[in-house]
Parts: structure tokens; sequence; C-alpha cells
């Protein structure tokens, strides 16, 4: 086994150890790899790869830096190892600088590739050449205007002086430049020696033209001719106490020249002319953008100093960037970070050589990217990135399809989601793969594309899946998850599925992930994962197995550290690539590494276990049997256990323990069956190796039982543990997973159907609705469909009756007739029934009733009732059927039978409208006959209330409108508003008089009505008004002859609806509709003058009081009473002497 110590430090300038290590003893001994002197601190073995079908390795150290003056790089160095012979690199340039593209190996003559074998050789990555020092050439444009007076002048230079000093051990060119009306470039990049050069600067006075000074700077200073270097930032420094003067030149423009020439500018204000708007916005239009931060503004000279600090530090800062493309190339690249082979090439006399791959993830600022490498050394050009910081190359293979090959590599910072690309390495065809998206986001730092792996399903050669992980996804139980691409074509990359760990775990899942091949002898390649933080980061593995088309997202094995070996810290950091047999003992082992260690994990023997049970005797007897005493039988309990595919080079030493449990008619409450003690139940072990285990176990049966159709369904549960073997180290099998551990056996009765030994069964079926002529649906809360079953041949097995009605119903109960005699038969039997009500209106509702099971008896009657209640608020059609159907278990049913019937039934729908007499209706009127044609206002208004069900209905209103000859209202053409006239009926009495001198009744059986039809639709619990309004004449009366009379003017509502469709609710049977009455009193009076009769009896009344009060006088009846009290008392005191006091 090939390990690797990244970050073993040998000595102070020796990081990184590679070793091989011996499987029998443990022993581990350091490889053989020439590191020359310059590789520091390499962290050799960083990326370790081993050729497919070769010894071949590649060993890789990515972190060599090397010290340049204003920074180090970090570079890389590669070795191959072949054979236990020493390599060391040999020193070529390898990342393209020659002017030739070199072609593939197949191209190159055998010769090349002999003395390339022969002599073993190894390549490295040389070394980039230190980066040029970052320059700096940098402008002071002072203000030298009036308004600065001489000291704050003196000030601004000593400010200069001081800010340069602090510079000069960088390497950064000074120049200084004075305007005022004019400028004047007093110190040159080329001749800048100290910065006495600045105090000596004289102050010119005048005014203030910035613009133009800002013009001859770019044109006159930032040029070779005064030194300016052509890769230095240039980088311009303006100091200002005011706003431009009138006339100077356009400001816009200056800046936009100074932008063209890429230059950096810093904007200095200095004093309150700054606390003006407009000379605030040219000090932010002068600053380069964003001007918040190459804006300064102080309020007087004395504070420069206090900006100085910040100054410094952004100018220092300025030295590490460029103004355009990659800060850096190659100088942080990091060679070999991740390697690779190319599928081998074929050669002459069946030599095969694959190219080398490396990743470089720091190249041209961490866009990262890939070079191909010859297996002569020869690089193809470099594959760069197209995003900062994407890191490009931290995870990298190689897939082989039909017709191309592919590097498929992972850059998990692109856009801070990740991406993997797929790079043909015969043409220019590429594909990127983005993480999916959840809710159309793709989660932030997720890692996509940290590790990548190609799974060969099926061994070919080509690649089925792509494997990519993001270790660090989130969600709410897990951390990490892996998805699965399908890969039919470059252009249908397909995502299938996706991977997780074990619930609950947060441990990086994919940090680590390879297809090292068939490990549980399948013919499908499986897959190892591993997740080094899970279980407080110790870290575990786990296995999935692969399918025909996909892997099984149920982990086949989940292996923690702490099971290994206790404490081992980030288990499954990572996984070999390989699964070789180390231990010789014919199965797969695995190499997992962890922090400080390597465990090789040995593949379990994995065995296949056939159970079987068979019975003695074979079936259950059903007649001539004693049914006092049980049936006894003899359960045979076998198992067979074998090596999967016989891989596994020591057979004859695998055992295992099988802990069982048989369990006697098992789907029944109550068992039919039993062991001993009357227990349904047996519990045993077994020890099984590779020959047939069997073992009796006796158990009996009930005589007589009741069920003799259903068999007895016997369950078998077991347990699988594989015992230790004595030859190879305490190994022990392990149980396929496929195998299930729950197996059911039937024991069934015998079937006595005659010589034939085949019941024919002979099933009528016949159904009705008890008597109902149809569903009235908000009438009727029940529906009862009456059922009746005879079975007119051999004994039926597991009769069922299935009924199937409409949407609306809802099943409530069965009920089974009493026995009694029909048809000559006597009804008797059991009938279970459940249904499944129908919830969406397409579909039907099932009743399933079971007819005396198990079995329907030979000329047996069945009659039951299936109840189901009627949704009041139910929508039916206007016919509904009702299906049944017969069916039994029988193998045969006889020619006549009636096994179906089909019976509908018409729906109504109940429908309650009340018509009622509105409360501002009139309900009395006085019409004095004395006076022609009065005339007196009447309201009749009908409300009709809804209650039920929305409907469309029309609404019939009569109202009386002539008596005789004669109009009872004033307007002939009486309306009602949203009614029309449909016509005038005549009365069926044609002598008023004499009936309304005895019944003064003023309605359609004397007078003409007028009949209104009004239709309507309404809402349910919704309601409707209709008014008749008009005034009622005096002419009518006269006809009668009568002088004084209250008649009742009657107006009548009735409904006219479909009767085929709606039926009234209402209490008597026939569900007939009322009519709605209004009646206004008409009260007339005249003829007579009654005033000599009012005076003549008030004169009599007065006359009859006199005569009565003379009367009750004289009798003395107004005597006092009081008077008489005390002469009753003195009289009292003088018969008895006393005082009265």
């Amino acid at each position: 086994v090939i390990v690797s110590d990244p970050v073993f430090q040998q000595s102070q300038n020796k990081r990184g150890q590679v070793y091989s290590c011996a499987v029998n003893t443990g022993n581990c001994s350091p490889l053989q790899i020439n590191v020359p002197p310059e590789a520091v601190n390499m962290s050799l073995g960083l990326s370790v790869i081993k050729a497919a079908q070769s010894s071949k390795l590649l060993v890789c150290g990515p972190t060599i830096p090397k010290s340049c003056k204003v920074t180090t790089t970090l570079n890389g160095m590669c070795f191959i190892h072949d054979s236990n012979v020493p390599a060391g690199p040999v020193p070529k340039v390898l990342r393209g600088h020659s002017n030739t593209n070199p072609k593939r190996i197949k191209q190159h003559s055998f010769f090349l590739v002999y003395f390339v074998l022969s002599l073993n050789t190894s390549f490295c990555s040389s070394f980039s050449e230190c980066p040029p020092s970052a320059q700096t050439d940098l402008a002071f444009l002072l203000d030298g205007s009036g308004s600065v007076d001489y000291g704050d002048f003196n000030k601004m230079k000593t400010f200069v002086k001081t800010l340069i000093q602090g510079l000069m051990k960088r390497d950064v060119q000074f120049a200084v430049a004075q305007f005022s009306r004019q400028c004047v470039i007093h110190i040159m990049f080329n001749n800048f020696r100290d910065t006495s050069q600045v105090m000596r600067i004289q102050q010119l006075q005048g005014g203030t033209y910035t613009a133009k000074a800002i013009n001859i700077v770019v044109s006159k200073l930032f040029t070779s001719s005064a030194g300016a270097r052509p890769n230095a930032n240039r980088v311009l420094l303006v100091i200002t106490d005011g706003e431009s003067s009138a006339g100077d030149d356009n400001l816009e423009n200056a800046i936009k020249n100074a932008k063209q020439n890429n230059i950096i500018r810093y904007a200095i204000g200095v004093g309150d002319a700054f606390e003006k708007a407009s000379a605030r916005q040219e000090l932010r239009t002068i600053a380069s953008e964003p001007d918040d931060e190459y804006t300064f503004k102080v309020d007087n000279f004395d504070l420069l100093d206090k900006i100085r600090g910040t100054l410094e530090d952004n100018i220092i800062a300025i030295e590490g960037t460029q103004t355009s493309g990659d800060s850096s190339k190659m100088e942080f690249a990091q060679d070999g970070f991740n390697a690779a082979f190319s599928p081998n090439v074929k050669l002459l006399f069946s030599f095969s050589f694959g190219n080398t791959i490396l990743s470089a993830v720091g190249a041209f600022q961490w866009k990262g990217g890939y070079q191909e490498y010859s297996s002569l050394g020869q690089p193809y050009p470099f594959q760069r990135g197209t995003e900062h910081d994407s890191y490009l190359g931290y995870s990298m293979t190689v897939g082989e399809m039909k017709n191309d090959s592919y590097v498929i590599i992972g850059a998990p910072r692109h856009a801070h989601k990740g991406r993997v690309t797929m790079s043909s390495l015969e043409t220019t065809k590429q594909l990127h793969l983005d993480p999916p998206e959840v809710a159309h986001v793709s989660q932030i730092g997720a890692y996509y594309g940290a590790e990548v792996c190609v799974v060969d399903l099926n061994t070919d050669s080509y690649m089925d899946l792509l494997l990519v992980s993001a270790p660090m996804y989130i969600d709410d139980h897990n951390e990490g998850k892996i998805f699965v691409y399908s890969i039919p074509y470059l252009s249908q990359v397909l995502l299938v599925q996706t991977l997780k760990g074990m619930m609950g775990q947060k441990g990086r899942f994919g940090s680590a992930m390879t297809s090292p091949g068939d490990l549980n002898r399948d013919h499908f390649a499986d897959v190892v994962v591993g997740a080094p933080l899970e279980d407080d980061g110790q870290g575990s593995i786990y296995i999935f197995n692969g399918r025909a088309a996909d892997i099984n997202p149920t982990y086949s094995q989940r292996i923690s550290g702490s099971s290994v070996r206790a404490g081992l810290s980030f288990f499954g950091l990572s996984l070999s690539e390989f699964a070789l047999d180390h231990s010789g003992d014919g199965l797969p082992d695995i190499a997992v590494g962890t922090k400080g260690a390597v465990a090789l994990l040995r593949s379990r023997p994995i065995v296949t276990l056939v159970t079987k049970v068979t019975f003695n005797p074979s079936k259950i007897p059903t007649k001539d049997i004693n049914c006092e005493r049980p049936l006894e039988y003899i359960l045979q309990l076998c198992f067979t256990m074998s090596m999967l595919r016989n891989h596994y080079t020591h057979k004859k030493d695998v055992s295992a323990k099988i802990e069982y449990t048989l369990k006697l008619d098992a789907k029944r409450q109550s068992s039919r069956a039993f062991f001993l003690a009357k227990k349904r139940t047996l519990s045993d072990n077994i020890i099984v190796m590779s020959d047939e285990v069997c073992k009796d176990l006796y158990f009996w049966i009930e005589a007589c039982t009741e069920d003799v159709v259903n068999p007895l369904f016997n369950e078998l549960t077991f347990t699988f543990e594989g015992l230790p073997t004595r030859t190879q180290e305490n190994l022990s099998p392990t149980l396929l997973p496929s195998i299930k551990n729950t197996s059911v056996h039937n024991l069934d009765f015998e079937i006595n159907c005659g010589y034939d030994n085949i019941c024919t069964d002979n099933l009528k079926l016949d159904f009705n609705f008890s008597g109902s002529s149809d569903i009235k649906v908000g009438i009727m809360q029940d529906l009862i469909v009456t059922m009746f079953v005879q079975n007119r041949g051999e004994n039926s097995y597991n009769s069922l009756i299935t009924l199937s009605y409409p949407f609306g119903l809802s099943f409530r109960r069965s009920t089974t007739k009493q026995a009694r005699a029909i048809l000559s038969h006597f009804l008797h039997g059991r009938v279970e029934c459940i249904s499944l009500d129908s919830d969406r209106k397409i579909s039907l509702g099932t009743t399933t009733c079971h007819i005396s099971k198990p079995i329907f008896k030979e000329n047996d009657v069945v009659m039951f009732d299936i109840t189901y209640s009627i949704n009041k608020n139910s929508n039916f059609d206007r016919m509904v059927t009702f299906t049944a159907t017969a069916d039994s278990a029988n193998e045969k049913h006889s020619d006549n039978s009636q096994l179906s019937k089909n019976r509908t039934i018409s729906v109504k729908y109940a429908i309650y409208v009340a018509l009622i007499r509105h409360e501002n209706s009139t309900i009395h009127i006085n019409i004095d006959t004395r006076n022609n044609f009065v005339y007196e206002p009447v309201e009749q208004i009908f409300k009709m209330e809804n209650d039920l069900r929305d409907l469309n209905l029309t609404f019939l209103i009569r109202v009386p409108i002539k008596l005789g000859d004669k109009y009872i209202w004033s307007n002939k053409n009486l309306q009602i508003e949203g009614c029309s006239i449909d016509r005038d009926e005549q009365p069926t009495i044609l002598d008023f008089l004499a009936v309304l001198r005895k019944q003064h009744k003023l309605n359609c059986s004397v007078a003409v009505c007028r009949l209104f039809r009004c239709n309507a639709n309404l809402m349910a619990r919704a309601s409707k008004f209709y008014s008749i309004s008009g005034n009622v004449s005096s002419e009518w009366i006269k006809q009668t002859r009568l002088q004084a009379a209250i008649f009742e003017l009657v107006s009548t509502a009735t409904l006219e609806y479909d009767k085929n469709k709606y039926v009234f609710f209402s209490s008597d049977s026939a569900h007939t509709a009322p009519t709605g009455k209004i009646i206004t009193l008409v009260e007339v009076y005249g003829g007579k003058d009654i005033l000599k009769e009012i005076i003549g009896g008030a004169v009599g009344g007065l006359l009859l009081l006199a005569l009565i009060t003379a009367g009750l006088y004289k009798a003395g009846f107004f005597k006092s009473h009081y008077k008489q009290m005390l002469d009753d008392a003195d009289r009292g005191a003088e018969g008895t002497g006393e005082e009265v006091k």
C-alpha cells in the first residue's frame, strides 16, 4: 500500500514523505524519490496517483516556496516512480514556453518511446520566474495660486516631503508639479534625487487653473522622456485650496484624458472653500472612483499630516494591483495540486503509455486550470479558468467515452457556489455543470466540485456516471451531498439522483469519494464516500452499491472510525481509488486514510441463504376427520448457505448462526395452529455452513375449524450472524443485502368438489332500491339497496359482491335480512361489507361484500340491505346507475350464472321556496262610496325566499283586476317589475253578487285575474321581491250594492318548476308546493246621514242619566256615612255609662 504523509516535517526544509507499506507486517519504508534541494517544503505526496494498468506512480508536491523581491511564489514538482527505481526530476520547461505545438505520443517513433521506458525517466514542473517587482510612478500637483499664503504653501511642501520619505524604500518614482495660472513641472521622474528638491520650490501666485494643469501633467510628465515607466502604476495626487478659476480648461475632458492614460487620482481639498457643494463636486470629479476612497478634505494645512498615513497605505496597496488583467499568472500556481493519467495510447509491441495531467489551482489569480504533458514531458497549452478565485483544478479525474476522453475538473469556489468542467482531450468540446438549484437558488459556499468521481458501472472501460460532491452543502439534517449524473452523451448530462449520509450527521459527507470496483460481487461497480468529520471528528465511510443504471441511494454499509480502532481521527479523509485483493483471500480490500494512519479494510465473504419449509402432510383435510382431536403435523425447516459466485478461497471455513422465529397462522388474530403449550410462535437458532442444514418441528392444527378456505400463512423471520473463521484472522461472512429475512410459507386446506375436484358455483345476483322510485336529494336521508344472492351450484369459495355507486353517496351500514323462507329456500349466511366512497365526481364508490366467507354453500340464499346516506348538497346526473358484480375464488363458474346487474334510478332535488307577504304590504284601506271616483293607494309585496339550493324557477302571480265590467285598479295596464303578463283569466263564478253578499272575498273565483309570469334565478338562501303597486278604484264597489262592507282583496303567488328534476320539500306526502297570499282589507262605507242619530242618542242618554241620579238621591244613596258612624258611637257610650275620651 502506497501511503503519503504530505505534512510530515522531516527537517527544516523538507516536508512530506511517501511510504510503501507491507500488508502482512504493517511496516512502512520511504519510497526512494530524489527530491532536488530547491524543492523546499514541497508537501510531497499531497497528490499521488497510480496508473490503472501498471505500477507507475505519479507523486506531486505543490507547495514549493520561492522567495522573490516582492512576494513568495508557490510552485509544484512531480515525480514518476516505477518498479521501485528511485526517481528524480528532469528539469524541463513544461508550460509550453516553446513555440512548437507538440503532438501526441502515438505520433513519436518507437525509438524515442523505448528510450524513455528504458531510462525510466520522470519529469517535474519547472519553477516560475520571480514576478517583476511592483512599480509606482507618483506625481504631486500642488496648488500655488495666490489664495494659498506663504506659510501654508511651505506646510504643503513639508507634507509632500514627509510622504515621499515614507515611500522611498519601495519601488516608487516621484515627480512634482505646481499650478496657478500656469503649470510648471519642477521635478521629473528621471531627475528626482532627494526631498530637498521639493523644499526649494517657489510659489507661483495667480489664479487656479486645475484642469489645464492636469492636462499638462498627463501629456508631459507621465511619459518615457520624463522617466515614467511603461509597466508602473501611475498615481497623481492633487492638493488644492479651492475651485478652479473662470476660463480654465474643461475639467471633465482633463479627467477623461487621465483615465485614458490609466492614471489613478487622489484629490485633497484644504480649507473652508469646500463647504460649497460645487467645490466638493469638483474635488470628486478629480478623484478616481469610488470617490469616497480617493477624496480627502481637511480644514487647514496644519491637518494635512493627519491623512498622510492613510494616503501612504493606499499607495502601497496600489503596488500589488494591476490596472487590467490578472495580478498574477503562474507565480502561485501550485502545479500538481491534483494529477491524473489520461487513457493509455497503444504503441508498437503492445507498449502503452498515458499522458499526465496536472492541475494548478493558483494560476492566473487563482482562476486555476490544468496542463497536459506527453509521456516525454512535453506540455500542451495551459487551459486556464475563467473566473478569479474559483480554484479550477481543486479536484480532477479523467473519464473515457466511446469516441473521446475527457478531463473532469472541479472549481468549488466558482461564483461562490462551484462548478465542474468537462473538457475533451481530443477536441475543443467543453461542458460546464453548475450546482442544481433548489427553489431557483443554488447554495452559496457548498463547495460544489470539491471532489469528482467517474463510475464505470458495467466495467466496459467507459464512464456511465459522474459523481460531484458538495461536502459543505447544508440542509436540516445533513452536511454534504453528492450529485449523480448520467452521461449517455456529452450533450446530454442528466442529474439522476443525490446521495446523502446518515441523517443527523454533519461531517462533510463527500470530502473524499472513489469507485474502487465491484465490492459485493454483483457485477456492478460500487462507490465509497468519506465523511471525515462525522462522530465529532472521528469520521466514517459509506459504501453505496451500483445498479444497472444508477446507484442505490440507500448505503449498504456505514463504517465508523471508532468501530475500526479507538482513537482514530478524520477516518475517511482519503480513499484508495483501487480495491485490490491485498489479503489473498479472493475478495477486494479498500484502504482508508485517517489522521496519522491508514486502515486496510478487508471485504467479508458475501453469502446467500436459501430457506425451505415443507409440511407433512402437505394439505389439511376437511372431511372425514375427528373434530375432537387436533391434527398433528411436521414442519421441516432447512437453510442452505453458499458463497456469492465462489470468489472466496476459504469456503469451507465459513459458518453462521441463524436466529429464527416461526409464527403459525400469522395473518389471523386467533391462530388455528400451535406448537406445544398452545403457543403459535417458536424461536430457536441453528448453525449453518456450506451444506444444507434441516430441523423437524412438530405442531398441531385445530380440527373442523370454521375457516377451511384461507390457508395457514406461516411466517419465518431470521437474523444472520457470521461466525469468525479459523484461518482468516476471525473474518466473518456477511449476508447479501438483497436477501430478505422474512418469508411466508402456506399450508392449504383440501378442496372437496366432486369427482373432478373442481368446484363450479352458480351465483345469481339481483338488487332493487327497496321501493324507492327516485332519489330525493334533500328529503331522503338514506337510500337502501336490497341485495339478493343465491348459489345454485357447488360450494362457492370467498364469494364476493361488488356494488359501484355514484359520487355523493356515503356508505353507512349493511344489514343481513333475518332468516326466513323465500323462493322455497331459507335465508342464512353472513355478510361482511366494506366500502370506499368516491371523492371525485368522475369516479365511483365501491362497496365490497364477502358472502358467508369462506364458503357460500350450495343452495344457500342471502338477502341484505346496504344503506347509503345522501348528501343534501350532492349534484347527481338526472339518472344514476348502480352496478353489482359477483365473483368467487372458484376456478370455474356455471354458464348460466348471473354475475352482474345494472339498475338505474332517477334523481330529484328537494327545493323549498317560501312565498311570504312582506311587512310593508298595505293591510287596510277605507273607501267612502258617497264620493265618486275615489282612489286609494295599495301595495302588495311578495317576498320569495329560497332555502336549499341554487334554483331556476318561475313565480306565477295572480292579481284581481276587474269585477264585472269595472276595473279594480285605476291603471288598467297593471304591471309587476321583473315579470311579464301571461294572460287575463276569467272568473270561475259568474254570479259574483250572490257570492260577495255571503263572503266578501275579492279573488280570482269572482274577478278577472291577471296572470304574471316571473322567471327568477335564485341562489341558495337568497330572496327576491315582487311588488303589486297601484291605486284601487271605488268604481267596482257600486256593483255590489253594499253600502258598508269590508272586502278582502286577495292576490296569490304559486311556483312553477321542473317536476321531473325537483320535488318540493313539505310535510305532506305529495310534496305539494304552497300558494302564497296577500290580503288587503278594503273597508267600504256611505249611504245614510247618521248625524241626527248621533245627536238624538246623545240627548236621550243625558235624560236617562238625570232620572237615575234623582232616584238614587231619594233613596239616600248620597247621605254621609261618616256622620252615621259618629251617631252610632254616641249611642253606645250612653248605654255603658263610660266616658268617651
